[in-house]
């Protein structure tokens, strides 16, 4: 504390001067010079508190986030169930150490970008208690989450795409479903989260959806070729017929009723489809929306239009994706080879 301790607040020991010293004025200037300290008090644990446990402090995060955020409430809820019974203690009582050891059981365990993510909604949960005043012992600038290097997601090949569509048609009508998600994925570059949330009023005419894009909220087109949009009405006419209790375009079976794909399930159809069609290597739903950008990139689609189809926010987040693709870029970089030849000859 040596030369942090303001002469006028007494000595280092907590004797201040009568004349001058004001609980208030103590605590605004530590909380002025260090606003982590903000909040700091006597530390209660909320166990103590009649009926809190830590089912309690999940739902009351939960019920907070599903108020504005119902789908992120429901992804989030494992990792925040994870979090909560690994550290088992209050709000007031968690401290840094709890976030390293929490931070370290993830290791080895995960991938590195699903580590990030579970740190990310543990950071959001914490929040929440510091909001209220009740995070009392972890400054919570102190929780850090890295930066994962995401592992690549190979792009599909065209010739690989059309024998997964080869290998579901030979199927006929019993793998409709599964060849609608395939030729979906493939020809919008939807992520697998906007693909299941498709309803049967949003398919126009013109081979063409509106969508609310996962990340963003916000709405955006898609649109599939004539082939996909056949197989839809297929599907649609397939859907009606069977009379249908819901509206959405794509369904799986549970209990009595249907419910929209899982993206566990979209895994498995891509999966069952690739082995089917006897690709070798891992093809995964993401697959398709990485080939769908490196197509435009090839056709010398601006990043700023390629960022409106897939539902980024800005032409940037994609940069990392073109910059492979465009065709611009090897001219650029072989015209030094030209020249270097030139001089040869000439010499």
């Amino acid at each position: 504390m040596s030369g942090l301790w303001p002469a006028h607040f007494g000595n280092q020991t907590g004797e201040l001067p009568e004349a001058t010293y004001t609980p208030n004025k103590a605590a605004m200037y530590l909380t002025k010079r260090r606003p982590h300290l903000r909040g700091f008090g006597p530390v209660e644990s909320a166990f103590v508190r009649e009926g809190e446990d830590n089912e309690t402090l999940i739902s009351s995060y939960l019920e907070w986030k599903r108020s504005y955020a119902p789908r992120a409430a429901q992804t989030y809820a494992i990792w925040v169930r994870r979090f909560q019974e690994h550290i088992d203690k209050a709000p007031e009582d968690i401290v840094v150490g709890d976030w390293v050891a929490y931070a370290r059981s993830l290791e080895g365990r995960f991938a590195p970008k699903s580590v990030e993510y579970a740190l990310n909604i543990a950071h959001n949960y914490l929040r929440f208690w510091q909001e209220q005043g009740r995070l009392r012992r972890m400054p919570l600038y102190l929780a850090r989450v890295g930066k994962a290097m995401a592992c690549s997601h190979r792009s599909i090949e065209e010739q690989e795409y059309r024998r997964m569509v080869s290998a579901l048609q030979a199927e006929g009508e019993k793998s409709l479903r599964d060849l609608a998600v395939v030729m979906l994925l493939h020809d919008t570059g939807m992520r697998v989260g906007e693909l299941v949330q498709l309803e049967i009023d949003q398919i126009e005419e013109d081979a063409s959806a509106t969508i609310r894009t996962e990340k963003t909220v916000q709405r955006r087109r898609v649109f599939w070729n004539r082939g996909t949009d056949e197989v839809l009405h297929r599907l649609i006419v397939a859907r009606i017929n069977s009379h249908a209790p819901t509206d959405w375009l794509i369904v799986e079976k549970s209990g009595d009723g249907e419910q929209p794909l899982t993206t566990r399930t979209v895994q498995r159809i891509i999966q069952r489809a690739s082995k089917l069609a006897g690709i070798d290597g891992h093809v995964s739903p993401h697959s398709f929306r990485h080939a769908f950008i490196h197509r435009l990139a090839k056709l010398g689609t601006p990043d700023a239009i390629i960022a409106q189809l897939v539902g980024h926010s800005t032409p940037y987040t994609i940069a990392h994706y073109t910059k492979l693709s465009r065709p611009e870029f090897s001219d650029f970089a072989r015209r030094q080879f030209a020249t270097v030849d030139e001089s040869v000859l000439a010499a």
